[in-house]
């Protein structure tokens, strides 16, 4: 049996290597289809966040704030991914806010710190508006005064105290004034950086990668599952008299499946490594575009990032053979198979980000296999072992195949009655 089951297996791996030609055709219009939407997309994405930078005048009058005030600025990452801050005087503020170079200015006056802790009268810091602000950027411009103040009263509050105490101790002359400003440049690095202070969690819908990294790791995806309309030839099911005699000798329904199986998943396996041949080709001659890119500076990263991906291939493999098996002729298999993975790539974010999907859609996307997949491939790329997910993807390409073994024997008995 087993002698005879090597035979049909050598058969079914060449039946799949002669269709290599014939998939790798229609695969390549599939790349050049999600090359154009990755880069189309990255292009408007960097295009929206350069035109929608908020270029903010700052008047510094006060001495203190002059030089402190901006180091307190442009330690706040968070600050300075949405503002510009240009010092300017206040003549040219103003003549800025009337051509349409500054969205808004902000004028601190002189002792602008000591009348924040109540030692000086010289009135709040001003917000200058553009005429065409509306009242929700007057509302959220104003915040962005408040909570700057407050952030420079707190930290300046922590220098001021820690200065009392130690001329308290004898601490005075350059000594205080090496202490002043190491503390400053503490708090400014320290305090001000909320980055340090809390939990950052990502909200982008492309798991912290940039938009062509994530549609490159999609692409992987969808093109395995698309990939499967190419194997209709080879799963288009032997014929009746073959399978009465493979199952007279013992192969019956899980063997059959298995070697159906791993007959895709060779033809999938060919691919895929193919796909990361042509990376590793980019890498060693145009190494810069592999780091602009991927973020990938070293063989190791690729690797990893293959070695990650091939469980993808295990599940893809089981998916098309059990809709097939389904459908039980070829072409309600490819049929079947394109609608089920535009549905599929859809709802699990492969197609549009899941960040930007209805949260009905979200909802049953993230239960689909092919969410599960496009998450390994995208911890692949971030060089971060997504051990339980893989685990899970392991578990429903199992599922995936008893399903399909469950059908050829459902079919075999229905067709003896």
């Amino acid at each position: 049996m087993w002698k005879l089951f090597r035979k049909f297996l050598g058969l079914e791996a060449k039946r799949a290597v002669k269709i290599l030609p014939q998939y790798y055709l229609g695969t390549a219009l599939l790349v050049a289809l999600f090359a154009v939407v990755a880069l189309a997309g990255n292009a408007a994405m960097s295009k929206e966040e350069k035109e929608d930078r908020v270029e903010i005048a700052l008047v510094m009058q006060d001495t203190y704030l002059k030089n402190y005030g901006m180091d307190v600025l442009q330690s706040s990452a968070s600050a300075s991914s949405v503002f510009r801050f240009t010092e300017v005087t206040e003549e040219e503020a103003l003549a800025g806010l009337r051509d349409g170079t500054y969205d808004g200015a902000m004028v601190f006056p002189p002792n602008f710190i000591s009348s924040v802790f109540g030692n000086g009268e010289s009135g709040p810091a001003k917000f200058y508006e553009p005429p065409t602000m509306n009242s929700l950027d007057q509302g959220l411009m104003e915040g962005l005064i408040e909570v700057g103040t407050g952030l420079i009263a707190v930290s300046s509050s922590y220098v001021a105290g820690a200065l009392d105490i130690a001329s308290q101790y004898g601490v005075e002359g350059n000594a205080l004034t090496y202490m002043q400003d190491e503390m400053e440049l503490y708090m400014a690095a320290r305090v001000i950086n909320r980055e340090d202070t809390f939990v950052k969690a990502d909200a982008s819908g492309t798991d912290g990668q940039t938009l062509f990294q994530y549609y490159f790791c999609a692409g992987i995806v969808m093109l395995l599952m698309l990939g499967g309309v190419a194997c209709g030839t080879l799963l288009k099911g032997d014929a009746k008299s073959l399978e009465d005699q493979l199952a007279m000798h013992g192969i019956k329904s899980p063997l059959l499946a298995l070697a159906r199986y791993l007959a895709v998943l060779l033809l999938f396996f060919i691919f895929y490594t193919t796909v990361f041949l042509v990376l590793y080709m980019t890498w060693l001659g145009k190494p810069d575009t592999m780091e602009k890119y991927f973020a990938i500076t070293k063989f190791a990263e690729l690797r990893n990032w293959y070695l990650a991906g091939l469980p993808l291939l295990t599940l893809a493999a089981a998916l098309v053979l059990l809709v097939y098996t389904f459908a039980a002729n070829q072409i309600g298999g490819i049929l079947l198979l394109f609608l089920l993975t535009a549905l599929m790539g859809y709802a699990s974010g492969c197609i549009v980000p899941s960040a930007y999907l209805p949260k009905a859609v979200r909802s049953i996307g993230r239960y689909l296999p092919t969410y599960t997949m496009l998450r390994v491939s995208v911890g692949g790329l971030r060089q971060k072992a997504e051990w339980a997910r893989t685990g899970f993807l392991l578990l429903e390409a199992l599922i995936a195949w008893l399903l399909t073994v469950g059908i050829m024997s459902w079919n075999r008995r229905r067709e003896q009655r």
